[in-house]
């Protein structure tokens, strides 16, 4: 016969039960038996309130399970009390049976042998490997794994995917590649996913400085060529444009442009004849900044590899301009200055980010918020910025780049 949702509920809770017990294990010298409450299964089961159909529906469901000798019913003053299954091994296995499950010691070493077939291959990740040794871990110390086998076999295929991926790819392009779905990489699997690789702390240098978890997501999917949509760079100076296909293209300072971050690749030279090459943390400031003989690049906060493969590009045909960041005088601001650096080796400098700003404009200044004054202790102590950071600290003031893009047009 073919059993309901509620039947089938019941039946799973009386089973988990069973199988977290001494009784299961062996280890019980005493008879157990093994019950739940109806509110367990129905949490308004026992309100005034409850619609009275609804409430005799459900003891039907019990009823059936009752005469098909699964459990025992027990009842005060005509209604439902306690539901304890007739425990017998010939009873857990016709559970088992229809619910669809394997006996907890199989699926168990069913599990184990499946982590560990992965762990075992040197090909894969090491993200991957230190997932599955936690649910190794896990199942060995007694308890379940973090997800089902069919949930496991997906996110271990989406992180095989995602570590390895090197094209530029959307979200949803993903989600069909390796899931089959457009839908069910964001509905069941993006949280999962993204858990994993945040805690992996590989992405911690890149990540350290995020406002948020919105924005740790961003990075980190970034960083892997993963885009909700098309991923654009914006620039805007003189220079000429070399494609792979034979295209030219002429740029200039007065017509911003914007290239989607899969056409770098196509780009054979980017050359540059403006003298100097400044990056610009926020769009309305690049919006804004137009000096002459200056070739600007909008950032967008922390750049992703996309980003750095452009400006490595650029560098590699225009090493002898002089490579300048316009940023938030904020800690923020300074610890992207230093993964600009870091990631695309251009000995960048600040520009307009120093003491003579925020004295300049102090009207416009902020106060430090908690996290502004660890990030600046940080800087001072690996030995950058030290000067300008002392300064925000002890006048306890930042300044957001906008406002000098503004009033000094620069």
């Amino acid at each position: 016969m073919a059993y309901s949702k509620i039947q089938k509920k019941i039946l799973e809770l009386l089973l988990k039960k069973y199988e977290s017990s001494k009784t299961y294990d062996g280890q019980n010298e005493v008879t157990q038996s093994f019950s739940i409450l109806p509110e367990k299964v129905f949490p308004d089961y026992n309100n005034d309130f409850t619609d009275i159909d609804k409430i005799k529906d459900f003891e039907n469901d019990i009823e059936i399970l009752q005469i098909n000798s699964l459990v025992v019913i027990s009842k005060k003053q005509d209604r439902v009390s306690k539901i304890t299954a007739i425990s017998s091994d010939e009873n857990w296995n016709k559970i088992r049976t229809i619910l669809g499950v394997k006996d907890r010691n199989t699926r168990i070493k069913e599990e184990i042998n499946f982590y560990s077939n992965i762990f075992d291959d040197s090909s894969v990740h090491k993200i991957i490997k230190d997932f599955c040794k936690t649910q190794i871990e896990r199942l060995q110390g007694g308890k379940i794994a973090e997800y089902s086998l069919e949930d496991a076999n997906n996110i271990i295929a989406l992180l095989s995917f995602i570590l390895q991926n090197k094209n530029e790819i959307l979200e949803r392009e993903l989600s069909i590649s390796v899931l089959a779905n457009s839908k069910s990489w964001e509905s069941k699997y993006k949280t999962k996913i993204l858990r994993i690789l945040k805690n992996s702390g590989y992405f911690n240098s890149l990540i350290e400085n995020c406002a948020d978890e919105k924005e740790v997501n961003k990075v980190i999917l970034e960083e892997c060529n993963i885009f909700a949509n098309p991923s654009y760079v914006y620039f805007k100076g003189n220079g000429t444009i070399f494609f792979e296909n034979g295209n030219i293209t002429k740029t200039c300072s007065e017509i911003p442009f914007a290239i989607s971050s899969a056409s770098i690749e196509k780009i054979n030279s980017f050359e540059i004849t403006d003298s100097k090459i400044m990056t610009v943390e926020n769009l309305t400031s690049f919006n804004r900044i137009n000096n002459s003989d200056t070739f600007y690049i909008f950032l967008s906060g922390y750049h992703n590899s996309a980003k750095q493969n452009f400006l490595k590009k650029i560098y590699s045909q225009n090493a002898e301009k002089e490579y300048f960041h316009f940023g938030d005088i904020d800690p923020d601001g300074f610890y992207i200055l230093e993964n600009l650096r870091s990631k695309t080796s251009i000995a960048f400098k600040p520009y307009k980010m120093g003491i003579s700003e925020l004295e300049n404009y102090s009207d416009y200044t902020k106060t430090l918020e908690e996290n502004d004054i660890s990030k600046a202790k940080a800087l001072i102590d690996k030995g950058c910025h030290k000067e300008i950071m002392e300064y925000m600290l002890q006048h306890n003031q930042k300044l957001e780049q906008e406002i000098i893009s503004w009033k000094l047009k620069v």
